[in-house]
């Protein structure tokens, strides 16, 4: 079980029906979970063990591949194995969604073609190093010159010129418009974009159609890498889901607090949000739950889920504490066993405080969250599909123990009683950790609320307090930026990068602040580390053209994208 099954793409919790065919012969079992991989029960399959090659197939998923077993644990009469797919990804949309696996692609920097096929449409998606670079489509609406046309760039006749000598000829639009000179350079690298993006939040539409994802090199004559801002398509491809019941189960629990994630300036600021997702983005400050921003939003519950669900999925937002688990099925290993052993023999010496690991004099919010990480772990539902019902009595009683503690101290009087049934204790003064941590979440919402003043004195603080957490003094840099003190900006995202020398943001950060005080060759330094760091990082992309000399990236200079593309398709001056 050390080498337990690990998948970067979405699991999804569905039982099936599955035939698994090995060298000892086919066994039936179920799924349990799939994505890139799935878990499984197999029954009488005892010779299965981990290493070894076996074929999957179900009917009701629509999956059938070849896979490894990655791991398998003994379950008497059955065995609970993790099957890793080693042939290519493919598979229906009706089963997996779009945005869902471009995430996966990009988790483990995959690069290759994602084709999507039905009767009548024909896509395909390139990705470089987990970066989407291109898209192309058979689809007329999605054609370049439509795409110009309807955003005013080009005429009806020109468009219909184009359309005319591309039949006549056999050449593609995009290769025509080029010939015909009706953009400049720059404008056919703008519209080339776009169009690409419109391809890929069209793909989102999609669901009755099959994909696959062929990995291996690019060909050069098919794509040219533009950058994409991926996290906006996603998070307008995760906003796609229309099914409310489901956006509920993906969610947190309603009484759950949201916050900002550590990194919310790079994964928001680049973000189309209409005002009422900005609206609900204002909430996630850690103090309110999900049903007080249901009921703040002034707008549906669909629309308030779907805004949510995206921004948990890019990372703009993270639970304050945990939730309680919604999925089921659980793989039991040996480290959990013990923790679930000891747990078991040892709950009640622990009493109320002790279970939900907590201290006397702690607030009913802290009791609450405290519960939530206990739930979390123990909660029944995670071991639903184990056969052994020992596990599931000693889980029911941890559990119910914990229930049984949160209910009481969560009770005013109940609490009054309890506590004075145990020694008597001082309260305990926050630590400093504590306090910069309150200071640095202040901060952060201050930050989003564009009071740079503010938010850069409670940052300040939060250093005071504790001045070994790089991302306190990033956060400072990123507030004393905005109110132009660069050189004090220069000193704190220095730190945050001693700090944590292999985070790219912190050091792309320092590079447009040594922009702004004119030192080209140290920006230049730090946006070329920052791109050895992450190939993608756009603050360090951005400020690459600003030096004198730019950064070879996948991507390459503004410049080489602009040669590449005008040599594919024949760019002439604008007439």
């Amino acid at each position: 079980m050390d080498n337990k099954d690990k998948r970067n793409f979405k699991r999804y919790k569905k039982e099936a029906e599955l035939i698994l065919k090995a060298n000892t012969g086919a066994y039936k079992g179920r799924v349990i979970d799939y994505s890139d991989g799935i878990c499984a029960v197999v029954k009488n399959a005892s010779s299965i063990v981990s290493g070894t090659t076996v074929n999957i197939k179900s009917h009701e998923l629509g999956i059938e591949f070849l896979g490894e077993v990655v791991w398998a644990k003994k379950v008497v009469p059955d065995l609970h194995i993790g099957i890793r797919r080693v042939d290519n990804l493919r598979g229906s949309l009706k089963d997996f969604r779009l945005p869902d696996i471009l995430k996966g692609l990009q988790k483990t920097t995959s690069t290759g073609t994602l084709e999507i096929h039905n009767d009548s449409i024909q896509k395909k998606i390139y990705i470089k190093n987990g970066d989407l670079i291109f898209a192309s489509s058979n689809q007329p609406k999605e054609s370049l010159a439509k795409a110009l046309l309807t955003v005013g760039k080009i005429t009806v006749d020109q468009f219909k010129k184009t359309v005319e000598i591309s039949e006549q000829t056999g050449k593609n639009q995009s290769t025509t418009l080029a010939e015909l000179g009706y953009l400049s350079p720059q404008e056919f690298v703008r519209a080339l974009k776009n169009q690409v993006e419109m391809i890929i939040l069209s793909s989102f539409n999609v669901t009755d159609a099959t994909f696959e994802f062929q990995e291996g090199p690019l060909d050069a004559d098919e794509s040219i890498p533009l950058r994409i801002n991926a996290t906006n398509l996603l998070y307008h491809g995760y906003k796609k889901v229309n099914d409310l019941l489901y956006l509920k189960e993906e969610c947190p629990p309603l009484d759950i607090e949201l916050s900002l994630s550590m990194d919310p300036e790079e994964l928001v600021q680049n973000l189309s949000m209409s005002d009422t997702d900005r609206r609900i983005l204002s909430y996630l400050d850690g103090k309110h739950t999900i049903k007080e921003i249901l009921s703040l939003a002034q707008t549906s519950d669909m629309e308030t889920f779907k805004t949510i669900h995206a921004l948990l999925n890019i990372g703009a937002i993270e639970l304050t504490e945990g939730s309680v688990p919604s999925a089921k099925g659980l793989e039991i290993n040996n480290e959990l066993m013990e923790k679930i052993e000891d747990m078991n023999n040892n709950y009640k010496t622990l009493g109320y405080y002790g279970i939900l690991g907590t201290n006397e004099g702690v607030s009913e919010e802290e009791i609450r969250e405290a519960y939530y990480r206990v739930a979390k772990e123990f909660h029944p539902d995670r071991f639903f599909s184990l056969p052994s019902d020992d596990i599931k009595e000693k889980i029911n009683r941890i559990f119910s123990y914990a229930t049984e503690a949160y209910e009481t101290l969560s009770n005013e009087a109940k609490r009054r009683e309890y506590d004075s049934s145990l020694p008597v204790k001082s309260a305990k003064p926050p630590s400093k950790a504590e306090m910069a941590k309150a200071r640095f979440n202040q901060g952060r919402t201050l930050l989003m609320m564009r009071n740079y003043s503010d938010a850069a004195t409670l940052f300040a603080q939060a250093i005071y307090f504790d001045n070994s957490t790089a991302s306190y003094h990033y956060y400072h840099g990123l507030a004393l930026s905005k109110l132009s003190r660069f050189k004090e900006a220069a000193k704190t995202f220095n730190e945050a990068v001693k700090l944590n020398p292999r985070k790219a943001d912190y050091v792309a950060e320092l590079g447009h602040v040594f922009l702004m005080l004119g030192f080209k060759a140290r920006a230049q330094n730090s946006f070329k580390r920052a791109l050895e760091l992450s190939p993608s990082n756009e603050r360090a992309l951005e400020g690459i053209p600003k030096t004198e000399k730019s950064k070879k990236s996948i991507f390459g200079s503004s410049e080489n994208i602009l040669l590449r593309i005008s040599q594919k398709y024949g760019l002439k001056k604008k007439k």
